[in-house]
């Protein structure tokens, strides 16, 4: 556990093209169609698939045509996810590239007709008597539907007829326009700005870059990377405002349409979440925002700043002469080391996904900024990254590789219809990852330092992870009540509503600066309809089972590994029941913060030593 000098520019200038990266740190898409010919072809099949699932209405009743029906749906949904998969990231390798945008369109659009025509199933399905649907959850030949079926009889009050179904699965295409316009925006159109480093030459303030530049230790470079990130995003604010409360007002027309009484109730709902589960997060984090504010007020300290904490001085390590620019070999090394706890089998995929065409490693121009992980049933999983160097792109690379592997055991171990896992499921896979090789490296660190600079990091991620995804969620709820009680979602509304949230988060040592309060401008999960308080959950379900694995052994690694194995089988608050967090009450997230502050405690001391 090596970690060099600080070089945050060491790898910026112009951003490289796609051929100029070496193709083992590409993703191999061949894998999923060789050319895309091939694409075209699996596209055709499907539009002569589609008129097929006409010959199923009416028949239901029987058991062999429903049967037949499911299989067809399947068959499609897999032709489906496969062409939407490889157009989408074949996009992210170029959003420039307009042939792979309008195969993205022309996905989304065959989907689209897909859902149309199977429309017709559930609502006929639903008119069939209670005992009916329980009979067939116990049928043999629809055991994989068992899941399927239960949702409906659980859902049964928010389903529409036939001819309304079909009318909202084709009115989802339209419903995209809100993120399609901020994805142009943000990755196509935005300005990017430029900034003189130190020695006084141009770095472009690219999406891969900046984040690197908010951790440089001279203040002035952090702030004016600020300024021109976003500002950017500034320059644009009423367009972007536009583009939110589009996807708000959609969230609470699908909502409406299916007589929920908020979009809330109605986001959750596919979890079999209430309403009361989300609002006492917040109220759990709201309750114990002073060791957050004890934390911005060490940085304070630490950093040696005269005035308040400004936004760009959140991320800059507290330690700052422990950095690191570790080679993205060195940065597997250690995330292999740090999974160990997790048992051979885990490694030895994790190995096979490293090696395989699984990764897109480096950014490259016009690339999707961030990280994700992406598949298909009949694919292997793969992941985007844009890997710099960074302690934190380590721990990026070890969370979405936690997401790949959960999506590789669940379809090996699930059938199609169970093998889509929830996001609330899907970010305990990626956090436990992270909370194991943080907890690792601190435990193994050789110098005072390396500690201090890996406790930071620590903290870093709750804050990330925790407190600062509950201020989002919390900002979604308000802008989603807003739109309910008849507000209107305007720039103003939306950067006052954020600069009182970071002021309360933050605490008196902060300063909410002008330019800061459009930071919600940025955030592409608010076209996610309620997904960010998910990264809290998982944290801190990640949190407590990390702990297990360490303490615990084989058993607690044992039902870990069953329950990525177990994918979508059940609801995801009693899948994690099962493996003992129980995500029903704010317990966990609460544990969560007393970790957060012991951490402190901990950094404190060592500083005093």
């Amino acid at each position: 556990m090596l970690f060099s000098s600080f070089t945050v520019f060491a790898s910026q200038g112009e951003i490289s093209s796609r051929d100029q990266i070496a193709s083992q740190y590409k993703w191999k898409l061949e894998h999923i169609y060789p050319t895309d010919g091939d694409w075209e072809k699996d596209y055709k099949k499907l539009e002569e698939m589609i008129p097929k699932m006409d010959t199923y209405k009416g028949k239901l009743a029987q058991t062999d045509q429903l049967i037949a029906a499911f299989k067809l749906r399947e068959d499609m949904l897999r032709i489906s996810d496969k062409l939407t998969v490889y157009a989408g990231m074949k996009s992210d390798e170029d959003n420039a590239n307009d042939t792979y945008g309008a195969m993205v369109d022309r996905a989304d659009g065959i989907t689209a007709k897909l859902k149309a025509a199977a429309a017709f199933i559930e609502p006929e399905i639903l008119k069939f008597p209670e005992d009916t649907l329980k009979d067939y959850m116990q049928k043999a030949e629809l055991k994989d539907y068992s899941l399927y079926f239960d949702n409906l009889l659980r859902t049964k009050a928010h389903r529409l007829s036939e001819t309304e179904e079909a009318l909202l699965a084709l009115a989802g295409e339209m419903a995209a326009a809100p993120e399609n316009v901020y994805t142009s925006f943000r990755y196509v159109d935005r300005r990017i700005g430029e900034i003189e480093d130190e020695e006084g030459k141009k770095v472009k303030v690219s999406p891969a870059t900046y984040s690197g530049m908010l951790e440089h230790p001279n203040r002035d470079m952090r702030k004016k990377a600020f300024e021109a990130e976003f500002t950017s995003f500034k320059e644009s604010i009423n367009v972007l405002a536009a583009a939110l409360s589009g996807e708000v007002k959609s969230n609470v027309f699908f909502a409406k349409a299916r007589k929920y009484d908020s979009a809330l109730e109605a986001a959750l709902a596919p979890d079999n979440i209430q309403p009361e589960v989300y609002n006492s997060l917040i109220e759990a984090v709201n309750n114990n925002l002073e060791p957050l504010h004890r934390y911005v007020s060490l940085r304070k300290k630490l950093l040696g700043i005269g005035d308040k904490v400004h936004f760009y001085d959140m991320y800059v390590s507290m330690v700052p002469s422990v950095a690191s620019d570790i080679k993205y070999e060195d940065g597997q090394q250690m995330m292999l080391e740090a999974l160990s706890a997790l048992g051979e089998e885990y490694i030895s995929d994790l190995k096979k996904g490293l090696s395989s065409g699984w990764i897109d490693v480096y950014e490259t121009q016009n690339k999707y900024s961030g990280a994700y992980s992406w598949g298909a049933y009949d694919t292997h999983p793969y992941v985007l990254l844009n890997y710099n160097g960074t302690l934190d792109a380590v721990s990026t690379l070890a969370h979405e590789m936690g997401h790949a592997l959960n999506t590789y055991y669940s379809n090996q171990h699930q059938p199609y219809a169970k093998a889509e896992y929830p996001i609330f499921t899907a970010e305990v896979a990626s956090t436990t990852n992270e909370a194991l090789m943080l907890d690792y490296l601190i435990k193994n660190a050789e110098t005072k330092q390396e500690k201090m600079y890996l406790i930071n990091s620590y903290l870093e991620q709750i804050r990330g992870s925790i407190y600062t995804q509950i201020m989002y969620a919390e900002f979604e709820k308000e802008i989603h009540d807003a739109v309910e009680s008849g507000e209107a979602l305007n720039a103003t509304f939306l950067n006052e509503t954020w600069g009182s949230l970071m002021k309360k988060y933050y605490g008196e040592d902060f300063e909410v600066d002008e330019l800061a309060k459009v930071w919600w401008s940025r955030i592409p999960h608010f076209y996610w309809n309620f997904y960010v308080y998910k990264y809290a959950t998982g944290l801190s379900a990640g949190i407590i089972l990390s702990d297990k694995i360490a303490t615990e052994g084989k058993p607690a690694r044992d039902a870990y590994l069953n329950f990525l194995k177990a994918g979508g089988s059940d609801y995801p608050v009693e899948m994690l029941k099962a493996v003992g967090v129980d995500l029903s009450n704010p317990e966990p997230v609460e544990k969560a913060l007393v970790k957060f502050n012991d951490l402190l405690d901990e950094f404190e001391s060592l500083m005093q030593e």
